[in-house]
């Protein structure tokens, strides 16, 4: 259901919540954020497992998930967290477990819509106040953990909106080692030009800024888009901005991607940025992306964090 119905809502630069979002007949948006909570919910609680190795899963508050895939032996060092915003834990977590990492999985599903993601990190202390959340459920559910050492936001859809938000403040841009999209990062256009699809430079600040050390090789910036066109700038609109504001061509190709109906048609790399881009342009090629994480971005931040 997550997968299904991924309008994204405020697109910030625009200044308010879209009037395209597409509800279910007879669902509201309000039950639909419920039901997003929920989705956290309905994972089954693994069996009580006292080995140090077992892997541990806590669902919290409002669906919030907690994961250590090799259990509490591999927290007993500073561990590397990976903060996922929106997309169901039964395709999250299996994507992290296939790229072969360890450390902490946190997935947050706070609602349908950009917006619900943007007003929840508004806060100045917003992300610190995240960090300290996961590291007292990190320390329930392992005592003696010893706290977080390297980050990395990953989002898919509208949880760019927490991303955009987190990177907007210097301090928290210097905290996040690494960057992973997967379809999702809109914005609106520049207010005179709008007819001419001119992605809007100030809303894509934050991005830039990071795109830029990435380039340099200080971060990591990855990012995989499908072709859905969309009223504002689409996905495919601001990846090319990224590129173009970074001097990196784009690579035609025409190859086969990690699951059965995608096939990716380009990219453009410089240091540690990274875009993909596949063909596309409906619901199912979108929640594809979300689907093929773990083959897509999730390898860069594996091969960043063992090098």
């Amino acid at each position: 259901m997550l997968g299904y119905y991924f309008v994204v809502g405020h697109v910030g630069a625009e200044g308010g919540r879209s009037s395209t979002a597409l509800l279910p007949v007879g669902m509201t948006t309000a039950a639909r954020g419920e039901l997003d909570r929920a989705v956290g919910a309905s994972l089954p609680e693994p069996a009580l497992k006292t080995a140090a190795d077992a892997p541990q899963r806590r669902v919290t508050h409002g669906g919030r998930v907690i994961y250590i895939p090799d259990g509490c032996a591999s927290v007993k060092a500073p561990f590397d967290l990976v903060v996922h915003f929106h997309g169901a834990p039964t395709a999250v977590e299996p994507a992290f477990d296939k790229s072969g990492m360890s450390g902490v999985l946190a997935i947050l599903n706070l609602g349908i819509g950009s917006g619900a993601y943007e007003d929840a990190f508004q806060a100045p202390s917003s992300f610190n106040d995240l960090l300290t959340r996961v590291n007292t459920v990190v320390n329930e559910m392992c005592p003696g953990a010893a706290g977080i050492r390297r980050i990395a936001l990953s989002s898919w859809s509208a949880g760019y909106g927490a991303v955009w938000h987190i990177l907007d403040r210097q301090a928290n841009a210097d905290r996040v080692d690494a960057v992973l999209l997967s379809d999702g990062l809109h914005v609106g256009f520049e207010p005179d030009k709008k007819r001419e699809r001119v992605v809007n430079s100030a809303s894509m600040a934050a991005f830039t800024l990071y795109a830029d050390r990435a380039a340099n090789g200080e971060k990591l910036f990855a990012i995989t888009h499908s072709s859905f066109l969309t009223p504002y700038a689409s996905t495919t609109e601001t990846a090319s901005f990224l590129l173009q504001q970074e001097n990196v061509a784009r690579v035609p190709l025409n190859v086969q991607g990690p699951r059965p109906n995608m096939v990716q048609t380009s990219r453009g790399d410089r240091g540690d940025l990274h875009v993909a881009g596949y063909a596309g342009n409906d619901k199912p090629d979108h929640c594809d992306q979300l689907h093929a994480i773990g083959d897509t971005l999730f390898p860069y931040l594996h091969e960043r964090w063992t090098r």
